[in-house]
């Protein structure tokens, strides 16, 4: 179940409607057009211009692009479909993927050697666990995530997700994902990493974990009044969590970066905002 705050999703093989014009050159022109402006709008003519299309021209470069991309957009198109799924609020600025409730992230301090590790969740009874667990489960627009796929399609083609799943980060240079958002989905997969690297520093990623560090700390606290950027709640719960991460793979092979996801909660327990404007999120270190 995902929450949300309204109604309808756009089908993702919309029909064009801007032309009904069946020459190649016109069909060519906004199939290219519209998959560098609108690329969700390319399919129907891009596939009305490989048909027609005489199969002499078959190996022209510009027939060659368009089956190249077809082939790889039709490769995404089932996890496209999925992510505007997850909400049916096409507008939604963010929705809550209700999975990621059950993601258990335990209590551990272990600071000691080259791969330390700290998970940190601070509430008060079961009420504002389950409030901290909603916060948790907060992301982005599925809108921002189909756009980021689409912007990488060859990528996202050449290498599909491992499961359905929504986008809470992108490939760093070590493979090793590169938070944008942080998600109990996102902390439990970088402790998950960690434990691996304390096991075996050599990575299935073929990088070699020489040192790592991962803290995550996510609070919960109740405000009579609370403010944020021109906006102000009454009798509200906020989520704060932070979460911290670095890696080295040698003297000049290393990345880190800090996040931080702000979520506010109604006394009932709904999610009526969230805030990612914290100046470290646009922030990342790479040697």
């Amino acid at each position: 179940m995902v929450f949300t705050g309204a109604v309808a999703v756009t089908p993702l093989l919309a029909q064009d409607d801007a032309t009904t014009e069946n020459d190649p050159c016109r069909l060519y022109t906004l199939c290219v057009a519209n998959i560098r402006n609108v690329p969700l709008e390319a399919y129907s003519p891009c596939k009305r211009y490989l048909e027609q299309t005489p199969t002499s021209d078959d190996n022209t470069p510009q027939v060659k692009y368009v089956k190249t991309w077809i082939a790889r957009y039709e490769r995404v198109l089932p996890y496209l479909q999925f992510l505007q799924g997850l909400t049916t609020d096409k507008n939604a600025p963010w929705f809550v993927y209700e999975p990621d409730m059950a993601v258990q992230l335990p209590e551990t301090s272990d600071p000691e050697g080259p791969h330390k590790i700290q998970i940190s969740r601070s509430f008060r009874g079961s009420n504002e666990e389950e409030m901290l667990r909603k916060a948790e489960a907060v992301y982005s627009s599925p809108r921002k995530m189909v756009a980021d796929v689409l912007r990488s399609l060859y990528a996202w083609a050449d290498k599909p997700p491992e499961e359905m799943a929504p986008i809470w980060g992108t490939p760093g240079n070590d493979n090793i994902q590169s938070a944008d958002v942080v998600t109990a989905r996102a902390v439990r997969y970088y402790y998950d990493l960690s434990l691996a690297a304390k096991a075996n520093p050599q990575l299935p990623t073929g990088f070699n974990a020489a040192a790592i560090g991962l803290k995550y700390i996510g609070v919960i606290r109740y405000f009579d009044r609370y403010s944020r950027n021109g906006n102000t709640f009454e009798n509200v719960y906020v989520g704060d969590l932070t979460l911290d991460w670095s890696f080295m793979c040698g003297t000049l092979c290393g990345m880190g970066f800090t996040r931080n996801k702000l979520v506010v909660l109604d006394s009932n327990g709904t999610v009526i905002a969230m805030y990612l404007d914290a100046p470290v999120n646009s922030e990342s270190w790479m040697s």
